[in-house]
């Protein structure tokens, strides 16, 4: 890899103005070919404001034909806001803003249109959207918020959401605890299995519900973290932490009395990675690391009485940027099939993008490379030539899209798979003789979903580009087999219904996804099964608990233990007792390679694979935002996200599915552990994403996916209330802590400064939505000093130049979108004199005072003079300047008239504008205001002023802009 990686660097390209333009990555798949450069580029516009963004292949099309359009553009208000997006992979999106920001209405390219309603305190209230064949709209969203009584207060409700009809159903909220977490919550489904039309009386409301409940509660500890889960049918998920606040034990109390262990004796490094851990089984996981890097170098289970029995050995061995190399599982034996021999060995390689190229491992030897799972092998088959090794080859053009795979096995004939990829997009299908090119309107609707699996099977998608229906069975003369989908308000999917009509009856599946528990019903008579979500530390474990229909040689509630590889796969499933039930192994990308089982009946009850998600009768992987083809190796929808795992819309983790894994569809994140990554990427000196498999998610999306942060409510409670808030703060005030130190550190900072650094750090990251990458700064300012920042990632080496070169670099890191603070003042000029009394820096005047007779008694007092004043030029010294903290008025700086504030602070700050020249406020007189003629077109009496604070020595606060003329 250092080879293929040798004179290949990576190139940006930055305009006057420090935005960067262009970037040019070089691409090779051999040490021995020539690099290809591939060119990103980027336009913006003369406030700055980015409008343009084109890949490498839509770049290079674009030369040679300038209709070729971008991948996205995007239109602006004129105070800097988005209004329009418009992606070759995703359509249009436009949206309405309100006067406080808020968006009013929002239309789609494929003739959806969304509208909010809002309160007087601008929380959202209701959703309303219309479809474009539709007649009128309909609500599709309804919230409601506790008022400020003693009765609300008790339950810590005031002024907080308390009720949500959804498109699913209706979420009440009965009960927060102090710390925002939410301690009881209520399910109900609607009536009708279509999106309902929410009536605005509660009580009609009511009538479109079903009159069965969902009660789900949670305890919580001082910290946030949860330790009792009460679920829906009356089971306790029940936790203990360490003095250190990592997970020492948990266990499940079945409703029925029985308590069961599902992890406990776990053990840590100072990282934080789990060195160890005792299964509910007994199986002992023992996981090993680098000491160079972190990274995870041995993963192994065995029975903790018989450590010769080994389940699980995997060893993982890396290149020198961190792609996995090889994984050998040294736990399984050699098999010998048709003169091969087949070993559990599986070898990776990279072009110098970091893209797979080439795969090799162990396959089931009949495997036909469909949707479909291979043929299931059961425990002890004698038959060798199952087994057998294949190579796969991967190729991509220059957008990232895969263009073909070829499947080259060792016993029988290949395959290869050909995509067809859209001429100005990235829509990509198989690729068929005599077919059009993919894109929107052909293969893919308007707002870039897939709109057929295969030819026949076609895929239904409602107004905010959810799959609700996927055709299984298409019949000219009867009812269609298919598998409709629900979802809440937060995007998370509710409902699964699976239909089969048979000759003389029809068969049902409905699975209803609660908090920590699923419920499946296969029709009124059949099996109801309970399935209980819980994690046995690193590793899944999975609750069974049947309610009606139980097959005899299941006990009434069970416990499966799953061993997960280093993307959370599900690799072998265990009982109570440790013995084997499921062995399944994966190619890359996710397809199953080769699985076998106990008994067919074992094998019926696993959901759980690849990556640790549900794969569906599709053989779609539900990630909770989007959905995902293994055997097409891409997302079947855009990214609701946008752009941020770069400018194709559909590729999977970067086509790196050995390094990275996906959570719930919107972002990619490296494998390597949270610990290790946050201590790793500081030590390095990059500023990233605090990433990890088990990172607090947020609701992306926001309110109605893609538009307010209030649904993060609905998202937390998906997530199992794993008390996100504390934990997110937690984890974020360790990063801050470790970026402080060790930047602290490289600067000579104070413990005081690396402490309040560190706070500045971690206030700014916790109102910054964590899918939004920030980078961390620290450094030397252009007048001396230290001076720290953070912001945004792609913009880091800009804002490195601009606070280490700009005396005053607020402003260029405010339009870059980042915040700064003078961490240390620059030190006093040399030759300057003494410094006067305390509390005056040399550049303030010692105020004087005068005796003045007062009374009859010819007594005296002193009277103080006027506040310090700057010396004048007869002083001798040069005039220092003024630090003023924008931080308070960057909005408007950002929208309209942000020129003429900006000017009237750089003449403050140049001390052109003498500070004591500006109108006294009331405040006193620490607190000054300056005209802002023309300000937002006012002129005279009617102008804006800015008022500014004196806080000490030379820094001052813009406090806020206001116009004294108005009442």
């Amino acid at each position: 890899m250092s080879s293929l990686h040798h004179n290949t660097p990576t190139l940006t390209v930055v305009d006057p103005r420090g935005l960067t333009v262009r970037s040019v990555a070089y691409h090779r798949n051999t040490a021995q070919q020539s690099p290809s450069a591939q060119v990103t580029r980027q336009v913006f516009d003369a406030r700055g404001l980015l409008q343009q963004q084109w890949d490498p292949r839509l770049f290079e099309l674009h030369a040679a034909d300038p209709d070729v359009p971008p991948n996205l553009s995007h239109r602006y208000s004129l105070g800097g806001q988005v209004l329009s997006t418009d992606s070759v992979d995703a359509g249009r999106r436009t949206r309405l803003l309100g006067s406080g920001g808020q968006v009013v209405q929002q239309w789609d390219s494929r003739g959806t249109r969304q509208r909010f309603e809002y309160d007087p305190l601008l929380r959202p209230v209701a959703v309303f959207e219309r479809a474009e064949a539709a007649a009128s709209e309909r609500c599709v969203e309804r919230m409601s918020y506790a008022g400020m009584t003693s009765t609300e207060a008790a339950r810590n409700r005031c002024g907080r959401m308390i009720r949500h009809d959804d498109p699913a159903g209706t979420l009440l909220v009965e009960r927060y605890d102090v710390q925002d977490n939410i301690t009881e919550q209520t399910r109900r489904l609607c009536t009708s299995h279509t999106a309902p039309d929410w009536p605005l009386p509660v009580s009609e409301r009511d009538a479109q519900l079903q009159a069965q409940t969902f009660t789900t509660t949670w305890q919580h500890d001082a910290l946030g973290q949860r330790l009792e889960q009460v679920d829906a049918r009356g089971n306790r998920q029940q936790s203990q932490y360490g003095v250190d606040g990592q997970l020492t034990k948990s266990e499940i109390l079945f409703k029925s009395g029985a308590r069961k262990t599902l992890v406990d004796q776990r053990s840590v490094n100072a990282s934080g990675q789990v060195l160890s851990e005792r299964l509910g089984n007994g199986v002992l996981s023992v996981a090993e690391y680098s000491d160079t890097d972190g990274r995870l170098t041995r993963l192994s289970a065995h029975l903790k009485d018989s450590a010769g029995k080994r389940l699980q050995d995997l060893f993982y061995s890396y290149d020198r940027v961190g792609n996995v190399l090889r994984i050998r599982d040294a736990a399984q034996p050699t098999r010998w099939a048709s003169n091969a021999q087949v070993e559990a060995v599986s070898t990776f390689e990279y072009d110098s993008l970091s893209r797979l190229i080439k795969a090799t491992g162990r396959e089931n030897a009949r495997n036909t490379g469909t949707s479909a799972l291979p043929g299931r092998v059961t425990f002890g088959a004698t038959d060798d030539n199952l087994w057998g090794n294949y190579t796969r080859h991967y190729a991509y053009d220059s957008a990232a899209n895969l263009t073909q795979m070829r499947h080259v096995p060792s016993i029988g004939s290949g395959y290869t798979q050909r995509m067809q990829v859209g001429e100005h997009s990235n829509h990509s299908v198989m690729a068929r003789e005599g077919a059009k090119a993919p894109g929107l309107g052909d293969g893919f609707d308007q707002g870039g979903n897939l709109m057929a699996l295969t030819p026949g099977q076609a895929l239904t998608w409602n107004g905010r580009n959810q799959l609700v229906r996927v055709a299984q069975v298409l019949r000219d003369n009867g009812e269609h087999d298919d598998e409709v989908y629900l979802y809440d308000g937060a995007g998370q999917r509710v409902i699964k219904r699976r239909v089969a009509h048979g000759k003389t009856q029809t068969h049902t599946h409905e699975v209803l996804y609660l908090p920590g528990l699923e419920l499946h019903r296969h029709g009124p008579d059949g099996e109801w099964l309970n399935v209980l979500l819980a994690q046995g530390g690193r590793h899944s474990v999975r609750g069974l608990q049947w309610e009606r229909q139980r097959p005899e040689a299941m006990p009434d509630e069970q416990l499966r233990f799953s061993l997960d590889d280093h993307l959370g796969s599900s690799t072998l499933e265990l009982d109570e007792k440790a013995v084997l039930l499921s062995q399944e192994s994966y190619y890359p990308f996710g397809a199953t390679a080769w699985w076998a089982a106990k008994n067919a009946l074992e094998a019926g009850y696993k959901t759980r694979r690849y990556s640790g998600k549900e794969r569906d009768a599709s053989g779609l992987y539900y990630y909770g935002f989007r959905y995902y083809a293994p055997w097409l190796l891409r997302w079947i929808s855009a990214d609701p996200a946008g752009d941020v795992d770069g400018l194709n819309l559909y590729a999977m983790v970067g086509n790196n599915p050995m390094g990275y894994v996906d959570d719930d569809g919107l972002q990619r994140h490296p494998i390597i552990d949270i610990a290790t990554l946050i201590v790793t990427l500081v030590l390095a000196g990059y500023a990233a994403q605090m990433d990890a498999r088990q990172r607090v998610q947020l609701a992306v999306l926001g309110f109605a996916l893609g538009i307010l942060g209030v649904t993060a409510l609905g998202y937390r409670q998906y997530r199992e209330q794993v008390s996100l808030r504390a934990r997110r703060k937690a984890f974020y005030q360790q990063a801050s802590q470790e970026y402080a130190r060790t930047l602290g550190g490289v600067h000579g900072a104070s413990e005081e400064e690396v402490a309040e650094l560190a706070d500045f750090y971690l206030q700014h990251r916790l109102s910054t939505p964590d899918t939004e990458s920030l980078a961390y700064g620290l450094t030397p300012g252009a007048r001396g000093g230290l001076y720290g920042y953070i912001g945004p990632t792609k913009h880091k080496d800009r804002a490195d130049i601009a606070s280490h070169t700009e005396n005053n670099p607020h402003f260029t890191l405010a339009r870059l979108g980042f915040l700064g603070m003078e961490l240390r003042a620059p030190a006093r000029k040399v030759g300057a004199s003494p410094l006067p009394a305390a509390g005056l820096t040399h550049t303030e005047v010692q105020p004087q005072t005068r005796v003045t007779s007062v009374g009859r008694r010819g007594s005296a007092s002193e009277e103080p003079a006027a506040q310090p004043v700057s010396p004048g030029p007869s002083s001798g010294l040069e005039p220092e300047r003024l630090v003023i903290d924008v931080e308070s008025v960057l909005n408007e700086l950002r929208g309209p008239g942000g020129g003429i504030l900006r000017n009237v602070i750089n003449r403050l700050e140049a001390r052109t504008l003498d500070f004591h020249t500006g109108h006294a406020m009331a405040g006193g007189q620490n607190v000054r205001s300056f005209d802002l003629p023309g300000y937002r077109g006012q002129r005279g009496r009617g102008a804006y002023r800015v008022m500014i604070q004196h806080t000490s020595g030379l820094n001052y606060r813009a406090v806020r802009v206001m116009n004294p003329h108005r009442r």
